[in-house]
């Protein structure tokens, strides 16, 4: 549980440059929990894999982790499977995250993750983060190495922009150059 806390969401769609703005905030000393390197270590815990495995079967297994490579080749692109996947994961995700932020003593933390609102993360205020799709889709693809049908699956399996603007305090347009992140300071 986190007591006397503010905790502001950042989210967004792979590719939209959440990564950006957490960097900037970094930059400024504010504390920021990157959601998808926590997944890293938490999809690990004994119990998740065995759940994960059950589910998905032991081809998601490799060495005794995790093979994130087959599992996102058997969740993205089909809804019904990466919600059974978020499900699983979620539960231990989130509860690494409040250990996280309890733990950095901050008295505002910020929380960078694709699929926060989703989720059911708790937040005093979420922003969304959007950039036009052929830029997300380079983005994608340079930074992991993948094919451009590959991106395509991935940001098929994501929310539209107007999901961030219905649900979000303050959307932020990251197409490229200086992001202006004054709304986020106000929010503090």
């Amino acid at each position: 549980m986190m007591q006397n806390k503010k905790i502001i969401g950042i989210t967004g769609g792979s590719g939209a440059g959440k990564s950006h703005i957490s960097e900037a905030l970094r930059k400024r000393g504010f504390f920021v929990v990157d959601a998808d390197a926590v997944a890293h270590e938490s999809i690990n815990n004994k119990d998740c894999l065995a759940e994960l495995e059950k589910e998905f079967g032991k081809g998601v297994l490799k060495d005794g982790e995790i093979d994130r490579k087959m599992l996102g080749e058997a969740v993205f692109g089909n809804r019904e499977k990466l919600s059974r996947l978020n499900k699983i994961t979620h539960k231990y995700i989130l509860s690494d995250i409040s250990d996280k932020i309890n733990e950095s003593g901050a008295e505002t933390a910020f929380v960078d993750g694709a699929v926060l609102i989703e989720s059911g993360m708790k937040c005093d205020a979420m922003i969304g983060v959007v950039a036009d799709r052929d830029i997300r889709k380079a983005r994608i693809m340079k930074r992991d190495g993948i094919t451009g049908e590959e991106a395509e699956k991935r940001l098929s399996s994501q929310q539209k922009d107007s999901f961030y603007y219905e649900n979000c305090d303050l959307v932020i347009i990251n197409n490229g150059g200086e992001t202006d992140i004054s709304g986020i300071l106000k929010m503090v």
